[in-house]
């Protein structure tokens, strides 16, 4: 194993530069002054002092970019984790005692504890390889979550905006009641000074993307509470910071129960982690053009929140504003992040003085803002008007954040994801394409009518083949003389769904509508040849293209000609899979192909010719029908007076009915033909009669059985077709 796969920032400063140093270091001034107000606000949402936030900009943010996979990647605190975090405190309880309500000391414990165990799992899914797990997880119910977690951020920063006294309480609905309640306790002073914080900050953002306006907004607000003296009008302040290098913090050995208790929000948290950091790591590699290993980034996350954990952290992810931040700033590579984290420390340093005076409620108004661009209106319109399914998904997801606790709601989301997952799987894609249609943009504009292209598009099995046999025979506006079945966009195909495959061309055969099979893919196209199915299909119906496809399709039709407005359709007995002993008169297999063991009838009933064949020449005649075996079409294949087995010179078959009078063959009618079959079947090497009541054309069509081991045949028994009878008429 390679040492830049165990660490991989080695490969980073091998290349490393002075010109990289500087754009790094650039970007690192411009982002830390945004991280740190940042990072106390969320700690403020998680319901711990801004101390531990701050304290998360640090050593976990190196050791994530440090083993990370984006060299973008900015982790820390985000809204959303801390907003899982708090409702995690606020459920739990230790003892009887919940832990939102025991002392801090004992609070932060199993706060070190859950971003202890996040990183585990986030570490092992990293290892395990599961960097690919975001891709399951819908769009529909990250866009719901995104905008229940803003809700709930808002209206739990409302009660320290107005300057309502209590402990908050977890839910959106008991927050909503806090506030209502609460109202004639409000405070102007802590409204004036929210109110103040929320138009510097927006005023100041105009100046620059990159100017640090929470941070301006923030100071100023600090200045004017100082020199106002608001904390004598009953604003509450953060206060001193007691530490401001970060403690070592080594969560207790916890019992059983406890971890019981701890680890299914650390699953929670880890999720949710996972889901976002792996997204914007996506993202900012398709903007960068950049390689973005998943798994990789998932064990830079999981150190990085083993670290906080160990420092005094509050466990956090990747976030969007400050990687997004990293990379306007002129950011070069991961050292970036890395100077960002340990510029944190000094400017604590600058700024523990300061933090002492600042006011809660301007933290609470820099909360409001972060809450209001957390929604997302384009996405929630775009999951609304996309499909019935996405707002269903929508929908449930949101009512869950509200309704239930948050890690609660975070897998009722995945559930939702998978569910969809597995119907949009269960429900492939099958339309029929319209002669507009792009994927026919090179076709050949001449083919004949009655050329049906059906495209399936993801899983192919039998809820495919259902939805195309409905189609089919349900849908179609002109006759269908042949099919064309576009599986270039099968991404995926099992046994049951070759099984189903055999049976479709099996059925379209029993109705004389041969098929050939447009297979572009090498995964598909080897397990159509490991089923079998491929081995019984000749040359002319198969094809690697749709344009092919469709040229082979018009050589086809094109050699069967009509008269009196009736069109043939290829006769089975020559085609793939059409083989079978198929009867399209009256719809059933004739006796002497279907209801007889192999040991009673040796010889499959091959059709042969009569003697008939002048008769046949003048006998009523509807339809010429050519030989239909794409390899010998030449005149001089077939005789120049007529002398082929079964066909006379206008390439007429004769058939003879039961009274032993001659029929030219019609396949046209043969499908639709009803009324009762001969009475003793043909035997083999013999001609096969029609009933005399058989409508004008109508034939009955016997082709060689399949092999019993075929897929999907096995109540059709006879010995295997011979090679050479396989591949010509």
């Amino acid at each position: 194993m390679r040492l830049s796969a165990i660490f991989p920032f080695l490969s980073t400063l091998k290349t490393y530069s002075p010109r990289d140093f500087r754009a790094d270091i650039t970007a690192a001034l411009t982002v830390t002054p945004m991280a740190v107000p940042q990072a106390m606000a969320y700690a403020i949402i998680a319901g711990v002092h801004p101390q531990y936030g701050i304290y998360a900009c640090m050593l976990p943010v190196v050791m994530a970019a440090l083993w990370g996979s984006s060299r973008f990647m900015a982790a820390g605190p985000t809204n959303a984790i801390s907003m899982v975090l708090f409702s995690t405190m606020a459920t739990i309880s230790v003892g009887g005692t919940l832990i939102i309500n025991m002392p801090e000391e004992i609070r932060m414990t199993y706060i070190f504890g859950l971003a202890l165990f996040c990183g585990l799992i986030q570490v092992g899914m990293g290892l395990a390889r599961l960097g690919d797990l975001a891709n399951f997880i819908s769009h529909s119910v990250m866009v719901a979550f995104t905008t229940g977690a803003a809700l709930l951020i808002g209206m739990g920063q409302l009660k320290t905006v107005f300057g309502i006294p209590g402990p908050k309480k977890a839910g959106f609905f008991h927050q909503m009641f806090d506030v209502l309640h609460g109202l004639p306790q409000l405070n102007e002073w802590c409204v004036g000074l929210a109110a103040l914080t929320i138009v510097l900050a927006l005023g100041l953002k105009r100046i620059s993307r990159r100017f640090p306006s929470s941070l301006a907004a923030l100071a100023l607000v600090t200045a004017v509470s100082w020199y106002l003296e608001a904390d004598k009008h009953g604003v509450p302040l953060v206060g001193a910071i007691p530490s401001v290098i970060p403690p070592l913090s080594m969560p207790p050995a916890f019992d059983l129960a406890a971890v019981r208790d701890l680890f299914m929000p650390a699953l929670a948290l880890a999720l949710l982690g996972t889901v976002e950091s792996l997204a914007i790591g996506k993202q900012l590699a398709s903007v960068k053009n950049d390689n973005f290993d998943g798994s990789q980034e998932l064990i830079g996350q999981g150190l990085g929140n083993m670290a906080a954990g160990i420092t005094s952290g509050i466990p956090g992810c990747g976030s969007f504003t400050r990687s997004a931040l990293m990379v306007t700033s002129g950011g070069r590579t991961r050292m970036g992040t890395v100077f960002s984290g340990l510029l944190a420390l000094p400017m604590l340093f600058a700024l523990a003085p300061f933090i002492a005076w600042l006011p809660l409620p301007a933290l609470g108004g820099i909360l409001l803002i972060i809450a209001a661009q957390m929604i997302d209106i384009e996405a929630i319109r775009l999951c609304l008007v996309a499909t019935r399914i996405d707002r269903l998904v929508l929908s449930l997801t949101f009512a869950s954040t509200l309704i239930f606790d948050l890690e609660k709601a975070i897998f009722i989301g995945v559930l939702l994801s998978l569910v969809l997952f597995i119907y949009k799987t269960a429900h492939p894609r099958v339309r029929r394409l319209r002669p507009n249609d792009p994927l026919l943009r090179e076709a050949p504009a001449d083919r004949p009518d009655g050329i049906a292209v059906y495209v399936v598009e993801g899983t192919l099995f039998f809820g495919a083949i259902h939805e195309l046999e409905r189609q089919l025979y349900e849908e179609d506006d002109e006759p269908t003389r042949l099919v064309v079945l576009h599986l270039t966009r099968v991404f995926w195909l099992d046994a049951s769904g070759a099984y189903a495959l055999s049976q479709f061309v099996e059925r379209c055969y029993a109705r004389s509508i041969p098929v050939i099979l447009v297979v572009g893919s090498r995964s598909v196209n080897r397990i159509l040849q490991r089923t079998g199915i491929l081995d019984y299909l000749s040359n002319g119906f198969v094809a690697e293209t749709i344009n092919e496809g469709l040229r082979q399709a018009a050589q086809l039709l094109s050699r069967i000609t009509c008269r009196d407005g009736l069109c043939t359709y290829p006769v089975p007995g020559i085609a793939p899979l059409a083989e079978t002993a198929a009867a399209t008169y009256a719809g059933a297999l004739p006796e002497n192909a279907a209801g007889k063991d192999a040991d009673e009838d040796d010889t499959p009933p091959l059709l042969e010719a009569t003697e008939a064949g002048a008769a046949a020449s003048t006998a009523p005649t509807q339809i010429d029908q050519l030989p239909l075996d794409m390899d010998h079409h030449d005149d001089e294949e077939h005789g120049e007076a007529g002398e082929t087995d079964g066909t006379d010179a206008t390439g007429l078959e004769s058939r003879t009915d039961c009274d032993g009078n001659a029929h030219t063959a019609s396949s046209a009618s043969a499908a639709s033909a009803s009324g009762p079959r001969c009475e003793d079947s043909a035997p083999a090497g013999k001609a096969v009669p029609l009933p005399d009541d058989a409508p004008q054309g109508s034939i009955l069509i016997v082709g060689p059985r399949p092999p019993a081991e075929f897929p999907g045949v096995d109540d059709l028994q006879g010995p295997p077709m011979p090679e050479d009878e396989r591949k010509a008429p």
